[in-house]
Formats: structure tokens, sequence, C-alpha cells
């Protein structure tokens, strides 16, 4: 080969990698920006092109949209954001002063000893969603005078939310009132800026985001992962104690299970039991963050299909000095014969809503994880119990303690209640993927100590 063609191909060679090298440091540039005041592009869907959405929406959906997205750090964890218009009818709306530290995906402090946990935590915070609601009295939210005013009359609710999805893909909502029913009048989806999030990411956990950014942003399932309960708590006393499995009590619908029932894409179950005696599938919750049933989602819940045991236990966690409970549901699959335990601790009992069966919705409902929020809270339930702060976890784990995605197996989390009648017995639900379903009830007595009174009591 002549010695002109190698060097030829040589500088070939060399500009190309020089290219590819420029194109990555200006990708990375642009994918971790960390200005702090950044416009971002919004997504919003038409009833026509989201035909499987479950929200309720008012009759002026889509009449208001706005087209861009200014996100200011204001200090430290504290951001504005503010909405522009994309038509002269609509105004710009502004959330002010929000602390995005209780939104990052974080884990308590006395967690990040173990690797495993820390992580395992982290990604569970990150795959559940997490919407918090700003009344239109807050002071957190501002009107602004312009299009043709009749935003400041119909403007009842602001709902930012981190979406159950990668990191970074997040939602706003914005809510009016119509016939006594809260309903959403526009609904947008945007990527907060990832620079500003690894930001965020470090400054509350103290950890380098580069350790997780892919699990984080990837969705990388860690199944299998060691969980090491007495790292997280240490046991007081324990008792076995009676759950009472209603298997063939009708299937309760209330709420949220009402709206996304359109988006069940297996026969949906008239008994709980029904749920466990074939292959069941949801609509997909699929980026940017909608429902969709050409994706269809598959579960396995046959590893709950028989309750097998139940244990109640006082445990004692490192962030609260006063002792709280811990109860694990054991399970065999029908499928399988596998055992696995459900194990849902680092809550009050006296502090679990007091409600009938007829209206579970009025529970405690909260995602598997570590610290992890309910899945609907209002700013100022946050502000006030920051989720860092908490002492609530749950893991589905295999016989072995090993971790087990729940959201493969087809669950979201708990949701709880008192009995109205006799408080000392605690209604357990679990709600499916994406709670589109209740997928069983339990009913369990908190045990009595010596002289016969609940413990809970």
């Amino acid at each position: 080969m002549p010695a002109t063609t190698v060097k030829r191909r040589s500088l070939v060679l060399i500009i190309f990698l020089i290219v590819m090298t420029i194109g990555g440091v200006l990708w990375f540039a642009n994918r971790y920006d960390d200005r702090p005041q950044q416009m971002v592009t919004l997504t919003a869907f038409s009833e026509q092109t989201y035909p499987d959405n479950p929200e309720n929406t008012s009759q002026v959906f889509g009449a208001y949209p706005h087209r861009q997205l200014k996100i200011e750090q204001m200090d430290g964890t504290h951001f504005r954001f503010l909405l522009q218009p994309a038509q002269p009818q609509a105004a710009t709306i502004e959330l002010t002063g929000v602390d995005l530290a209780h939104f990052v995906a974080a884990v308590p402090p006395w967690v990040k000893a173990d690797a495993d946990l820390t992580r395992v935590g982290l990604i569970d915070r990150e795959w559940n969603r997490q919407q918090v609601r700003f009344a239109r009295p807050s002071p957190h939210v501002q009107v602004h005078e312009r299009g043709d005013a009749v935003e400041q009359r119909l403007l009842t609710r602001v709902d930012l939310a981190r979406n159950c999805l990668n990191a970074g893909l997040w939602e706003l909502l914005l809510f009016t009132v119509e016939d006594g029913d809260e309903r959403i009048y526009e609904h947008l989806w945007f990527t907060f800026p990832l620079g500003l999030y690894k930001q965020l990411f470090e400054r509350v956990n103290g950890l380098s985001y580069w350790s997780y950014w892919w699990s984080l942003e990837h969705w990388v399932d860690p199944t299998g992962t060691p969980i090491r309960l007495d790292r997280i708590r240490t046991i007081e006393q324990e008792w076995p104690i009676l759950a009472r499995g209603l298997w063939d009590e009708a299937v309760a619908t209330q709420g949220e299970q009402i709206r996304k029932q359109k988006n069940i894409l297996t026969p949906v179950a008239a008994a709980y039991r029904d749920w466990y005696q074939g292959p069941v599938q949801f609509a997909s919750f699929i980026s940017p963050g909608y429902y969709s049933r050409s994706h269809p989602r598959k579960t396995e819940l046959h590893y709950l299909a028989d309750l097998t045991g139940a244990m109640v236990r006082q445990v004692k966690t490192a962030g609260r000095a006063e002792s709280l409970f811990e109860i694990e549901l054991r399970f065999r699959s029908n499928k399988t014969q596998d055992a696995t335990r459900l194990i849902v601790g680092g809550f009050d009992w006296s502090a679990i809503p007091v409600a009938s069966p007829e209206h579970y919705e009025r529970g405690w409902q909260v995602p598997l994880g570590i610290g992890n929020p309910s899945f609907f809270e209002s700013y100022e339930q946050v502000v006030a119990t920051p989720p860092i702060q908490r002492n609530f976890y749950g893991f589905h784990l295999d016989s072995q303690d090993r971790w087990l995605d729940h959201h493969a197996i087809g669950v979201d989390g708990p949701l709880l209640h008192r009995d109205a009648k006799d408080p000392s017995l605690l209604h357990v639900y679990l709600l499916s993927y994406e709670r589109h379903a209740i997928l069983n009830h339990f009913v369990l007595s908190c045990p009595k100590n010596t002289t016969g009174t609940s413990i809970c009591l």
C-alpha cells in the first residue's frame, strides 16, 4: 500500500476520532447542563393521541396550553417553575420556592452503611411515582395577570410529579373543579435537567451520582440483591398471628381503581382469588409517562397465590427512638411452589388511618422500598415529614432474603387501614402494578400482652 494512502487513512481516522470526541463532550455537556436557569420543552397529549388516559379531564382540557417551562434554581435545593403560555388566552403559572430535596431519589442516612440496601433503596425510590399537590391558596402557587383571566378563576391545584420511570422524567398537572369533582385541564410532561438533578442527588445523599447514574437513568433491575434486614431494624418482640385472607370477597373498587379499570387487559377479577387463576396483564406505563394498552405488562402474581403465615414484630429502627411495627406475610406460589416473604415495617400502628373496608381508599398507601413517600401527598405533608427521615421499609424477598422485583411480580405496595369498629384489626391490601387494581385483602389482629390488652391501642 502506498505511503500516501496510509497517511490519508490515518488522517481520516484521526479526524473521525476528534469529531467523535468533540461530539461526545458536547452531548455530555448538554445532557448534564447544570446552569441555574434553563428552558425545557413541554409535551402534552390530546384526548385523541392518548386514548388510554385514565384521568378525569375537564371540559376545557387542552384549551389553555403552555409552551415552555423555565426552571430556576433559587438557592441550594429550592426551585422555581414558570409555565409559559402557548396561546393568548392562557396565563403564566408559577410554582415558586419548592424544595426539591424532598423529590430526588434518596435513602435515609442510616441505610447508607449497607451498599446493597442503598442501591435497592435508590432504585426503588426512582421507580415509584411521587406526586405532590399544591393547593391554589398555597404561597407557592401564583397565576400571573395574563390571558383571558379564566385561569385566575379556573385553577384550583397544581401537582408536580416525579414519575416512576427513569431519572428526570417529571410531570406537571393543572386542576380545576367541575360538578364537585377535581379534574385535570392540562397535563404536561418534561425532562428535569439532569445536571441539576445530579446536584440535588449529591447534596441530599452525600453520594456520587456517577456511582448510581446508570441504574437510575436506565431501569437496571437489582433482583437477587441480598437484603440484610438487621441493618435496618432490631427486633424487640415478635408474635405469630392469624391473618385472614378474604380470597372470595368481591374485589374492592374505588377512586383510582375505577378510573384505571379500562387498562386491565385480562378479564377483571370478580373475587380476589380470580387474580391467581391465570396470567394477568395491565397496560404498561411507558416513557415519557403514560399508559399504553398496546404495550401489555405481564405479571407474576402466582407468587402471592397462597398465604401460608404471618408475623407481627415490634422493632427499633436507627432513625427513631420509639418502637415501631413490622408485619410479615408469607406466601407460596401456586405455579413454582417457591416460598416468598412480604415485609412491611417501620410504621406506627396507631398512626394508620381508621376506615371501613367500604372506604379502603382512605387508608395509607405507600410503595415498597426504603423511606418512600406515599404516591400522592400534599407539599405540606412532604415538608413536615421529609422522606429521607422516614422509617418505612417494604420488600418482597425470596427464601434466601434476596430482593424480588415487586414491579415485575405486579405489585406497587400495600394499602393499610385500621378497622373502624375494632382498631386492633389491621386491613392489608396489595395494590397492583400502577395501582390498576386491588389484588387481595387480609385482616390481621394486633397481638395482646400478658394482661390480654392489644399492644397496638
